[in-house]
């Protein structure tokens, strides 16, 4: 049986790695060879490779986005978790706009998870993407100005970079590198629908 602490650890690193440093590459590293990742919207991604190819082409795709972890519970070697999809706002002033998930990841030892299901509202996304897409059409944000991640709210302390982080994704200056904007973008990973 796997330890507590053990899986805290890990989930701590996995956390940092992927959602609060924004490192996707290493991040799909995380996952065993055969690991399921689960998207009820955009579909199933086994293995490294494709977690890492999924997670940097959509997060690219909303540069803006930053989750902030707002609550985790470990039972055994399951960890659900969920986080708010954080936007600064561009108006000046304005408070974030966000959309909650929840994930739900097992993990399987020597720092390893072998599954992540991603629970979210495609209406609550839309609602967000919406507002967002009218306060930047208002004010317009430069990528900097995108990647600022302002707001970690005050739930869970460690989740958050050092003060004075600049966020630069794995996917920031890569050469010819293609965001996953739309369903037709994706030649990997299977459908749900």
């Amino acid at each position: 049986m796997t330890d507590r602490t053990e899986v805290e650890q890990a989930f701590r690193h996995y956390y940092m790695t992927g959602p609060v440093l924004e490192d996707w590459a290493a991040w799909g590293r995380l996952f065993t060879d055969d690991a399921k990742y689960f998207d009820h919207y955009y579909g199933t991604f086994t293995g490294p490779e494709e977690v890492a190819r999924f997670l940097e082409g959509t997060m690219a795709a909303s540069p803006m986005v930053y989750s902030v972890l707002k609550w985790y519970v470990i039972d055994g070697t399951r960890v659900v978790y969920q986080c708010l999809n954080r936007a600064d706002n561009p108006e000046p002033g304005q408070p974030p706009i966000d959309f909650p998930s929840t994930q739900i990841i097992d993990y399987a030892g020597d720092g390893k998870w072998e599954r992540e299901e991603d629970i979210w509202l495609m209406g609550e996304m839309k609602v967000f993407a919406q507002r967002y897409a009218e306060a930047d059409q208002r004010f317009p944000q430069t990528l900097e100005q995108k990647l600022r991640r302002d707001d970690w709210g005050d739930w869970v302390e460690w989740a958050r970079p050092e003060p004075g982080h600049q966020a630069r994704p794995s996917w920031y200056g890569k050469p010819d590198f293609k965001p996953l904007r739309r369903l037709a973008d994706f030649d990997f990973g299977v459908r749900s629908h």
